[in-house]
C-alpha cells in the first residue's frame, strides 16, 4: 500500500498558489506544522476507531472472534477481515488528504480527477 501511496502523491501536478509563492529559506523545515497536525490528527484517528472495532467490534456487530485455539473459519474471521479493511480504507482516504498541504487548502478533491495517474493507482490499491 505504501508504495503505491507514495507514487500516487508523487504523480500530483503542484497548483498555481503554490508555483506562486516565493521560495522557502534553507534552513526551513521540510515537515510544516500543517503536515504535522494531519499526520497526528490520521494517527489519532486510525487508533481510535480500530481499537474501538477490536474491542468493541463483537458485541456491537453481533460477531464471534477467534480465540488462539481455534482455526480461522469465515465465521470467527470476519471481525478481524473488518477492521484490516478499516485500516485499509482510512490509508486510502488519508491518500485523499495528504493531497493538500497548505493550511488553506480545505477542499481535498479540488482537481481530484485532474490527475488519472493518481485515480488509477488509488483504484489498484482498492482492488488489490
Amino acid at each position: 500500500m505504501d508504495p503505491f501511496a507514495a507514487l500516487a502523491l508523487a504523480t500530483e501536478p503542484p497548483s498555481e498558489e503554490i508555483l506562486n509563492e516565493k521560495p522557502l529559506p534553507g534552513d526551513d523545515k521540510i515537515i510544516t506544522w500543517v503536515m504535522w497536525r494531519n499526520i497526528i490528527g490520521q494517527a489519532i484517528f486510525q487508533a481510535v476507531v480500530l481499537n474501538f472495532l477490536l474491542f468493541l467490534g463483537e458485541p456491537l456487530f453481533g460477531l464471534q472472534s477467534k480465540s488462539n485455539e481455534e482455526r480461522w473459519t469465515p465465521t470467527n474471521g470476519l471481525l478481524y477481515t473488518m477492521i484490516f479493511n478499516t485500516f485499509v480504507f482510512m490509508q486510502i482516504f488519508n491518500e485523499i488528504n495528504a493531497r493538500k498541504i497548505k493550511d488553506w487548502e480545505f477542499n481535498v478533491f479540488a482537481g481530484f480527477f485532474n490527475n488519472y495517474m493518481f485515480l488509477i493507482i488509488e483504484v489498484i490499491t482498492i482492488i488489490g
